[in-house]
């Protein structure tokens, strides 16, 4: 049985046991599984609106498949929402419902709708620039030394820039897995070199590569002043 098949006959025990749950009376399946991408390492995903005002998440394990339930009111859920987060949005666009209700119905509907719009594109914060040029000059002092850390801190500045650049353009964010095929088709040039950085051998190639990336967000790549909001402290 292949990784997918063995998520999907795991689902009604799953299911199962979520119906079990005080509280819950509704749920929709998430997640790559959900939308036929699952592998041998993926989980089962689902999104259970339940009565009351409390908010948990759970996780189990049935015929040997992990299963994360996220348990939310359904106001919960419309705040959320409304607060523009996107990996719940994006949860309730995409997914598939296993436990109807008209709560669920109204929300997946409104979800594929705010997804359909796309967030509102936001250039980068001052403090968030700072720290993607910090990692890049860190990275910039590896390559020039021949550091083979040089590596790890050139990827997790390419996340950061990634990450942002997604941010800038207002595009829905997606799993470090889709950013090469969501670049591909989206922008070439900045899947290139994020393809670059991630799998050239040579560290002022990748350091390159890197820079051509970090300055699509951040314009060039040196520090400029800033700070960031004062906050009152108790």
């Amino acid at each position: 049985m292949d990784g997918q098949a063995r998520l999907v006959a795991a689902l009604p025990a799953a299911l199962a046991r979520i119906q079990a749950t005080p509280g819950v009376y509704a749920a929709l399946w998430c997640g790559s599984a959900a939308r036929g991408e699952g592998n041998a390492h993926s989980d089962l995903d689902v999104h259970a609106l339940v009565t009351g005002d409390h908010r948990w998440r759970s996780n189990f394990t049935v015929k040997g498949v992990p299963v994360e339930v996220f348990h939310n009111p359904a106001h919960t859920v419309r705040a959320m929402f409304a607060a523009g987060e996107g990996d719940t949005i994006t949860m309730y666009a995409q997914g598939r419902v296993v436990l109807p209700h008209p709560d669920l119905h109204a929300l997946t509907t409104e979800a594929r709708r705010l997804y359909a719009a796309g967030p509102t594109p936001r250039p980068v914060t001052q403090q968030e620039r700072h720290r993607l040029i910090d990692e890049v000059l860190d990275a910039r002092a590896l390559a020039e030394t021949g550091d083979p850390l040089h590596v790890l801190i050139a990827c997790r500045a390419a996340s950061l820039a990634v990450e942002g650049w997604y941010t800038a353009r207002g595009w829905w964010g997606v799993k470090a897995q889709g950013w090469l095929p969501g670049l591909t088709e989206r922008d070439p040039d900045a899947a290139a070199d994020l393809r670059t950085v991630l799998t050239s051998a040579e560290a002022h190639t990748r350091q390159r590569a890197l820079e051509a990336l970090v300055r699509r967000v951040a314009g060039d790549v040196s520090y400029s002043d800033g700070q960031s909001d004062p906050q009152r402290m108790p």
